[in-house]
């Protein structure tokens, strides 16, 4: 009998035992992966489909432990949340993490669907991947709004019957979707149950399927291209300002680390528990958070990196936040150094929106790249972006508890969470009807919208009238979200 060739035999060790066990043609699965990603990916802003699948994993995580405490029962849903809140170790900073993750993925999926739509990547051949991403966003506002549902505070249940009430006026099959939602005629225990089974079950696995259905038509079509002109630039061309504002930037990279920090460690009075659980282990922790922060966003300034300057500009509006947090709440221990940190990041934020073209990022001729690791890579930034953001955010605005639901009493003032505030505001200035018949048929016209645009190409070719009704749609929905939040 023949022997084997060297190579083979080397092969047949520990490692080729272990592939075998996976009988796969690995070089056609790499093929298969790393398709080459268009060069106008490199630019961040056009990189958020990534976002809101990886900011849905944390939710799926820190839900998962959540609900090992969590009470899904009218007498003892709020009490198990406030246990979460007050009483179990670090359960605040999870529930926080959670709550903002929430927040951040909705704002993501609507940027990501503005990009969408600005530059026109909806149109033919993938009209049913748009109508599977307005799935994705009416399955992500559900999910925020049956999650603050089962904290079962006064406005969360006052919120569930005013929902409730707006979707039974919905034509033919409102009054069966609200006596769904309820689980009867009226807001009862069993309403809780169903928030609580739509929350953890039918809509996380409804997501988990979209997204799949979604990366599948993104992988058969491939990723819509965009061409830019890219300005020359002369070859010697390193000007004094850039190596200025860099210096300027990572000046404030101090004081913003140092604000950053002083915003973790000194939790506002109230939070008794909060600062409690901060000293002195919880402090160690928010010490290394903010030094690698720190270290991270200098290494990328230092290299003229964006990202590092985006590092510093959340750093500067949360440190802005706390700010007007403790001026308003008298909680600051020196009210000058506040103002005098806020002048300096907001001087540096206004010079880094102003100057951010001398980064190097989106440099270079617009040549596809690798899937595989180049653009792995730039995920993995983003996402370790988002945890620091994420910590920060719940270390500055911390989840708080309002007052148990009573169903007897009715509160002064509903307002629902501020994805909500567009259709809160309309339905104030029209009356609850039409404020329904509204929105149902924009978000009819947000859902056939490709075929819309095709239609409006022929009437009028060349003259981007799609843009200019995506701006004034954005308008008017940006205009009513922040009137209602200042009422």
């Amino acid at each position: 009998m023949a022997s084997e060739p060297a190579g083979h035999a080397a092969g047949a060790g520990r490692g080729g035992r272990l592939w075998q066990m996976l009988p796969l043609d690995w070089g056609k699965v790499q093929e298969v992966t790393n398709e080459p990603v268009p060069g106008h990916i490199k630019r961040w802003w056009f990189a958020l489909g990534g976002t809101p699948a990886y900011l849905f994993l944390i939710q799926l995580t820190t839900g998962i432990l959540l609900s090992f405490y969590y009470v899904p029962s009218p007498e003892h849903a709020w009490e198990s949340v406030r246990a979460i809140t007050e009483a179990i170790p670090y359960g605040w900073f999870l529930r926080g993490i959670h709550k903002w993750a929430a927040n951040l993925m909705i704002i993501t999926v609507l940027l990501h669907m503005c990009r969408v739509y600005f530059s026109c990547a909806f149109r033919h051949p993938r009209q049913l991947n748009w109508v599977i991403g307005c799935g994705l966003l009416m399955c992500t506002l559900t999910l925020g709004f049956t999650g603050y549902s089962l904290v079962y505070e006064q406005l969360s249940y006052w919120g569930i019957t005013v929902a409730t009430e707006l979707t039974a006026v919905i034509p033919v099959v409102g009054p069966l979707a609200a006596n769904f939602m309820r689980g009867g005629e009226a807001v009862t225990p069993n309403t809780l149950t169903r928030m609580f089974n739509l929350h953890v079950g039918i809509l996380p696995v409804t997501v988990v399927l979209l997204i799949g259905l979604h990366v599948t038509m993104i992988r058969l079509h491939g990723v819509s291209e965009l061409s830019f002109a890219v300005a020359a630039k002369p070859k010697d061309a390193r000007p004094a300002d850039r190596l200025f504002g860099v210096k300027l930037v990572a000046l404030a990279a101090a004081l913003a680390g140092v604000g950053a920090l002083g915003m973790a460690v000194r939790a506002p009075a109230p939070l008794n528990v909060i600062a409690h659980e901060l000293t002195p282990e919880g402090s160690r922790i928010v010490w290394v958070m903010v030094g690698v922060v720190c270290a991270t966003a200098a290494v990328l300034l230092h290299r003229g990196h964006l990202y590092g300057l985006m590092i510093w500009l959340v750093v500067a509006l949360l440190a802005l936040g706390k700010l007007v947090f403790d001026l308003v709440n008298d909680e600051a221990a020196h009210q000058a150094g506040w103002l005098a940190a806020s002048v300096v990041l907001a001087l540096t934020v206004v010079y880094g929106v102003a100057r951010h073209g001398r980064f190097n990022e989106g440099k270079g001729e617009d040549k596809p790249f690798n899937f595989f690791p180049d653009h792995i890579l730039t995920e993995i930034l983003i996402g370790t972006l988002l945890l620091f953001l994420l910590a920060l955010l719940t270390l500055v605005f911390p989840p708080h508890m309002g007052e148990k639901a009573n169903p007897l009493q009715t509160p002064d003032h509903i307002k629902p969470e501020w994805y909500f505030f567009f259709q809160f505001r309309l339905l104030k200035l029209m009356g609850l009807n039409t404020a329904v018949l509204l929105t149902g048929v924009m978000f009819g016209l947000l859902v056939l919208w490709p075929w819309v645009d095709s239609v409006l190409e022929k009437l009028a070719p060349k003259k981007d009238v799609g843009v200019y009704v995506g701006i004034a749609a954005f308008t008017c929905f940006l205009v009513l979200t922040v009137w209602e939040a200042m009422v």
